[in-house]
């Protein structure tokens, strides 16, 4: 753009293109639509830019001639070092030569030995292999039969993890043996399993007392005992009897066993025994008993129990709910002798009031009623209400039912 005349520029000494910032705006200007003449160089401009181009033009023949003599320098240099370099080599190529010839015979003489060195070392390496390959078979063989020899029917019992240890520990002492052993390697066999097997057996036996005591004792636990409480009677017993072996005393171990358990099977006993004296206070309750009054007899009897010793006997347990039981059945009684007498009062009532018909009946045939008022249905229901009233008024629930229909008649009279 510079050279087409597009943009204003010149050349710096360093052969940098520089451009006008004036030129560039213009540019801009022209294509945004604007117009903005590129302005002309000044002289002074002018002036400059040729005296730019002349110190341009003495510095790069300065620099040219300083190239020249540094490369003239520098050619001389290589050269010395190239005919120092050569002359090195020769000495190098010769002393080279020496120290191959010497290298040669170390050579053929290292040859011979290392010739004789591996005859030597595939002798015995044959010979190492053939006795690795003997002891390998050796060990494979004895480690097969101490497998069979463990899973054999007499050891059966063992467990999976116990039988694993057994034959590693065998494949140990058999990995100690080298094949000269052979001839008492079926002894070694035999006692190392022996001594291997004898703990596990007096464990296991000891471990079988421990579980039949357990399953003893655990007998004696009441029957209403809860899973978690056999869990923590079988924990407990446990616990006191890890510590026995098998020549311990069974009497002992039965005793201590049985002490462990013994808060867990009293708890068992007394809640067996609260509910056992519940369900008889709920049950001495007479029949008209509803459901409340069965709640608050056994909310009112477990507080009672609550508050007993953990020994009490049935006994003693029955007689301190003795009165609450008696105080209970006296309410219900009361209640329901008070229930029959208002049934028996409203019985009563009704008969009353079924008795003014009849009363309205006979005097209507007397002719003290007229049949307007015998048959106006306001009037009849006004005369029954008052007979309801007055009877619910003076009657208890223990009068007969004459008596009852002897008073509807009075009260009849007085309303007419």
């Amino acid at each position: 753009m510079v050279r087409d005349g597009t943009l204003e520029g010149f050349r710096t000494p360093g052969g940098h293109l520089r451009v006008t910032a004036d030129s560039i705006e213009s540019v801009k200007s022209q294509r945004d639509g604007r117009t903005r003449p590129v302005r002309e160089a000044s002289p002074v401009l002018q002036n400059r830019r040729e005296r730019i181009e002349e110190l341009t033009l003495e510095a790069q023949e300065h620099r040219a001639k300083r190239e020249l003599t540094k490369l003239e320098r520098e050619e001389q240099e290589e050269a010395d070092r190239q005919e120092a370099e050569a002359q090195a080599r020769e000495e190098q190529a010769a002393q080279r030569q020496a120290e191959i010839e010497l290298e040669r015979q170390r050579l053929e003489l290292e040859k011979g030995r290392d010739s004789e060195r591996r005859k030597r070392e595939q002798a015995e390496e044959w010979e190492r292999r053939e006795a690795e390959q003997a002891l390998a078979e050796f060990r494979f063989r004895w480690m097969d039969k101490a497998r069979e020899t463990v899973s054999a029917y007499q050891y059966n019992w063992l467990s999976a993890m116990q039988r694993k240890e057994i034959v590693e520990s065998l494949e140990a002492e058999i990995e100690k043996r080298v094949p000269n052993d052979e001839p008492r390697m079926a002894a070694i066999l035999a006692r190392s399993l022996e001594a291997l097997v004898e703990p596990l057996e007096a464990e296991r036996k000891a471990q079988g007392r421990r579980e039949e005591l357990t399953r003893r004792v655990l007998w004696r636990l009441p029957g209403s005992a809860t899973e978690a409480e056999r869990v923590r009677a079988r924990a407990a017993i446990r616990e006191v009897l890890k510590g026995f072996d098998i020549t311990a005393d069974e009497g002992e171990m039965r005793v201590l066993a049985e002490e462990a358990i013994r808060p867990i099977r009293q708890a068992g006993e007394r809640r067996e025994l609260e509910a056992r004296i519940l369900f008889w206070a709920v049950s001495s309750l007479p029949w008209a008993a509803n459901d409340g009054d069965r709640a608050r007899v056994r909310r009112e009897c477990a507080d009672i129990l609550a508050d007993l010793p953990l020994e009490v006997s049935d006994a003693d347990a029955r007689e301190a709910l003795q009165p609450t039981i008696t105080e209970a059945r006296q309410q219900i009684e009361q209640r329901q002798a008070e229930t029959q007498r208002q049934a028996r009062k409203a019985s009563l009532i009704q008969q009353g009031i079924t008795e003014v018909s009849t009363c309205l009946l006979a005097l209507k045939c007397k002719g003290q009623l007229s049949d307007e008022d015998y048959w106006d249905s306001e009037f009849t229901a006004e005369i029954r209400e008052a007979v309801r009233s007055h009877l619910e008024a003076k009657l208890c629930g223990e009068e007969t039912a004459d008596a009852v229909r002897e008073l509807a008649r009075q009260i009849v009279d007085s309303e007419l």
